[in-house]
């Protein structure tokens, strides 16, 4: 690969995990942390308004340092027992802001050519960043995955690049502190983020998966209308709903040869819809539809189907806007 093409894939990768928020995943702008409503005080007897209120200024006052997000975080995990569930919501939402802002940062380091050579030479499928730590006896290295490690990152590798992106698993020690309904959100992301759902234009996970984590993220937007993360769910699941009427580009729903819808995504669909009832889920009743309209059509991409889409599930309501 020559560097200038080394370059504009970079670029478009850089472009991929700071503009989205997921996966590939991170469709989501940073949203400014506001609507978030009053919880009751924790029953916790060390909590008072007065203190909480104080970790509260406290800890903004060390996140928004320079290179803040580790003590940050060691403060909050420290404190975070000792104030009410409407800061700490507030608090981990921050948190979660001040790490996709930083994220372009140390992404751009990370890429720099002679330091993904040196990442990509002692790099074994599936490491961590403490694991390529243990490798390096470079310190300057050393200190960048440390730093990419402490600040809320884990380590991927993305069509054939190593990259930081969110580490959602680093927010459970705060998920028994917060609103229920960041609790939820921070679960649906712990999942992206621990197991991509796509990759270079194709599907990474199983047609049961995709569809049970779409199932999630609908049932989420129906019990937190009003959540502060409601919008960047929506975006999750508009991602979920393309994947599932449409399929992707490497990962096509129906063969590009044949017109046939894939047999794996047929299995699956049936599986799920068998499994579940359709309630009170809008998703599952227009899958079930379209999987009645596409027996029909014998599991070929007719005319028919291609109508019941743009009429049901019309692209141009799914892509970002």
């Amino acid at each position: 690969m020559t560097s200038s093409l080394h370059s504009l894939k970079n670029k478009g990768m850089r472009a991929l995990l700071t503009a989205t928020a997921i996966t590939l995943l991170l469709q989501a702008a940073v949203a400014p942390v506001a609507g978030i409503a009053s919880a009751a005080p924790a029953t916790d007897t060390k909590v008072t308004a007065a203190n909480s209120i104080a970790i509260y200024q406290s800890f903004q006052t060390m996140l928004y340092k320079k290179n803040g997000l580790p003590a940050a975080d060691r403060y909050l995990e420290s404190k975070i027992s000792q104030v009410t569930p409407h800061h700490a919501t507030l608090m981990v939402l921050q948190l979660e802001n001040a790490r996709f802002k930083a994220l372009t940062a140390i992404t751009d380091r990370m890429l720099v050519p002679n330091v993904q050579d040196q990442m990509q030479k002692i790099y074994k499928w599936n490491d961590s960043f403490t694991q390529l730590m243990s490798r390096t006896k470079d310190k300057s290295l050393r200190s960048l995955l440390q730093q990419a490690r402490d600040s809320g990152y884990r380590l991927t590798m993305i069509e054939g690049s190593l990259y930081p992106i969110m580490n959602y698993a680093a927010f459970d020690k705060y998920t028994s502190y917060v609103n229920q309904d960041i609790k939820q959100y921070i679960r649906i992301m712990a999942v992206e983020t621990s197991n991509i759902a796509s990759e270079d234009g194709g599907l990474m996970i199983g047609y049961q998966d995709m569809l049970n984590r779409a199932l999630n993220q609908e049932r989420f937007l129906n019990d937190f209308p009003d959540s502060n993360r409601r919008n960047r769910v929506q975006m999750l699941m508009n991602e979920y709903t393309l994947y599932t009427f449409y399929g992707l580009d490497n990962t096509p729903l129906f063969d590009y040869d044949t017109n046939l819808m894939v047999p794996n995504a047929q299995k699956g669909y049936r599986a799920v819809l068998q499994r579940n009832s359709s309630g009170d889920s809008a998703f599952l009743k227009k899958l079930d539809t379209f999987m009645k309209v596409v027996a029909e059509s014998k599991f070929e991409k007719t005319e028919a189907v291609d109508q019941w889409l743009e009429q049901n599930a019309a692209r141009d309501e799914y892509l970002p806007q």
